[in-house]
């Protein structure tokens, strides 16, 4: 096979800076880089012509999280609802959903609902809350029954 891996999970984002603040100080992220992309490359890469992208590039262990500001041409300024066909989300593994529920509150997550605990299926009796970044993406905590592996 000619995959090997995943080199990052991207999310579109209305404001770079506060994107990269929001996931640095909630979930221990660190900028990595940062640049403005555009040229002939990249509006072939996306389909737009004269588009301009504003990347930061955040990184915590082997996760890889990049941020996508459209500068031109610009989109929609939220998310589009977790129901609708495209839409995704990340999910981060906590050891303490009620604290790290809360912080997320606190530093400008949306709540959509409290923790739940998860009825059925391979991670049956663990934890599991949805909240909204900044921008309106999906973003799960899931506290686990077992411990993570190593």
């Amino acid at each position: 096979m000619a995959i090997v891996g995943v080199l990052h999970v991207g999310l579109t984002v209305a404001d770079a800076d506060r994107s990269a603040t929001f996931y640095c100080d909630n979930f221990g992220f660190q900028i990595q880089a940062e640049r403005l992309a555009d040229g002939d490359w990249v509006e072939h890469v996306t389909g737009f012509p004269g588009v301009q992208i504003r990347i930061i590039h955040l990184i915590r262990g082997d996760l890889r999280l990049e941020l996508l500001e459209y500068r031109h041409p610009s989109g929609a300024q939220r998310a589009r609802s977790f129901n609708d066909a495209g839409s995704a989300h990340v999910c981060f593994v906590t050891d303490d959903m009620e604290t790290d529920h809360e912080r997320l509150l606190r530093n400008g997550a949306d709540p959509i609902n409290p923790p739940q605990t998860v009825v059925g299926g391979p991670n049956h009796g663990g934890r599991v809350v949805y909240v909204k970044d900044p921008d309106g993406n999906a973003v799960e905590l899931h506290q686990l029954v077992r411990p993570w592996p190593e």
